[in-house]
């Protein structure tokens, strides 16, 4: 066997491998007998049947994968030894260029290294912690926001006005088209959005079983898109009009299964703390994390993140298949289509991975490890997690990744506590920018 070594950038090395024809034969002909002992020839009893009789009995494509698999695993690792590497974190890529009885094997390797990591600054990161806020105001609109949940809606024997909802038939006929279209029978909320719109704009005023019949500019971003950036006539006719409804204060309180305002604002402020406490810390955590990322330098071999891409995906779509879902559902989810959430997946992957890296460069070269009482917490944690003894606990397969989950986290602290740190209220309306900038 003969093996010949390429460096290629992202600390990845190409092995070229050539194994003997005699080899292949040997492999070949071990095949045919093993396979020999399943195929009945005429004449000869199982196992007993010449090579030449069994290459005529059995398909060839089927020959040569196993064939191929034999030589891998017996070849595959000498071949790594040969070159003094050794693959990391992803199985190498195999590329066979050639197999064929009677002549060498030509294969090459793609064999992913141990990923570098080179960090110098990584004290003194200018990081933001941001801190949860919760108003008063915020804790009244959340409030009206609940309250509006319990709307009711009554008719009304009165023109249509603001808030209203109005029972309409609408016959649209678009301008230079022979035909009217589909009858639309729609319930119009006359928000003060709505009022903007040219069919809000004919609704305002009219009463049940008022009819018009006008010619109006439908807007370019109607979602309609039969009607939208078209002039179109409108027949409408309004059929009902209901009112809304708001509860007072009592049937809110009723309904919430709450004594008295006062408690229900307590509840609704530590409700709105819960929530924007999780995307303060999420927001705290993306900045150590990009700040972490811009200042380290680390190379590691695109395979490791195509591996781990790829069956982290298999993992994901196999959960979906199982609750009922298809991956392109999930991705509507997210705003995009399939392809682009694969991109974003293999994003994503990326970033935890160098992120890690990263993390765990800093640890040992900081020494950072948990104490024996941190070490013991974690296992009295774990017991408590797993509802077993401490002594099971501390025997459970799962004590590795929670002693790695903790000092990981004990590294993450330590970057905090010798960070620059801004500190940066984070309030309800700046919820939503901070989560659109999630990754």
């Amino acid at each position: 066997m003969q093996v010949t070594t390429q460096p290629l950038e992202n600390r990845t090395v190409a092995l070229q491998v050539e194994i003997e024809p005699e080899r292949v034969n040997r492999v070949f002909d071990r095949v045919y007998r093993q396979l020999g002992k399943y195929v009945e020839v005429p004449g000869f009893r199982p196992g007993k049947a010449p090579v030449a009789l069994l290459r005529q009995s059995l398909r060839e494509h089927f020959v040569r994968e196993q064939v191929l698999e034999h030589i891998l695993r017996e070849t595959m690792d000498e071949a790594l030894r040969e070159a003094q590497v050794e693959a990391y974190g992803a199985p190498p890529e195999l590329d066979v260029q050639q197999l064929e009885e009677g002549k060498p094997m030509l294969y090459s390797l793609k064999v992913p290294l141990e990923p570098t990591v080179a960090i110098e600054n990584y004290r003194g990161l200018k990081l933001t912690r941001y801190t949860p806020v919760v108003t008063d105001e915020d804790v009244t609109n959340e409030i009206e926001s609940r309250r509006r949940q319990f709307t009711r809606y009554e008719r009304v024997e009165r023109e249509a006005q603001t808030g209203d909802v109005v029972f309409v038939t609408i016959v649209p006929h678009v301008e230079d088209e022979p035909n009217p279209l589909t009858t639309r029978r729609n319930l119009v909320h006359l928000t003060e959005e709505m009022q903007q719109h040219p069919l809000g704009k004919m609704l305002m005023g009219m009463k049940a079983g008022d009819t018009k019949d006008e010619t109006v500019q439908f807007p370019e971003t109607d979602p309609d898109p039969e009607l939208k950036g078209k002039t179109v006539r409108l027949q409408v006719t309004v059929h009902g009009i209901s009112e809304m409804k708001l509860p007072d204060d009592d049937e809110l309180l009723k309904q919430m299964r709450t004594e008295s305002m006062e408690d229900l604002r307590e509840r609704i402020r530590n409700a709105l703390m819960d929530e924007l406490t999780g995307y303060a810390r999420s927001a705290s955590d993306r900045s150590l994390r990009q700040a972490l990322l811009e200042a380290a330098n680390v190379e590691i071999s695109p395979i490791i993140v195509a591996s781990r891409a790829r069956d982290s995906l298999e993992a994901l779509t196999e959960q979906l298949r199982r609750g009922g879902y298809s991956l392109e559902e999930y991705a509507r989810g997210y705003n995009m289509t399939e392809e682009e959430f694969l991109q974003y997946w293999q994003q994503r992957t990326a970033s935890n991975i160098l992120f890690g890296l990263i993390v765990r460069h800093i640890r040992e070269r900081e020494s950072i490890t948990l104490t024996e009482e941190e070490r013991q917490e974690v296992i009295r944690q774990l017991a408590e997690e797993l509802q077993v003894s401490i002594e099971e606990a501390a025997q459970s397969d799962q004590l590795e990744d929670a002693l790695e989950e903790h000092s990981f986290n004990k590294t993450l602290q330590f970057l905090w506590d010798v960070a620059e740190v801004t500190e940066e209220e984070l309030r309800i309306q700046s919820q939503t920018r901070q989560t659109d900038n999630e990754e």
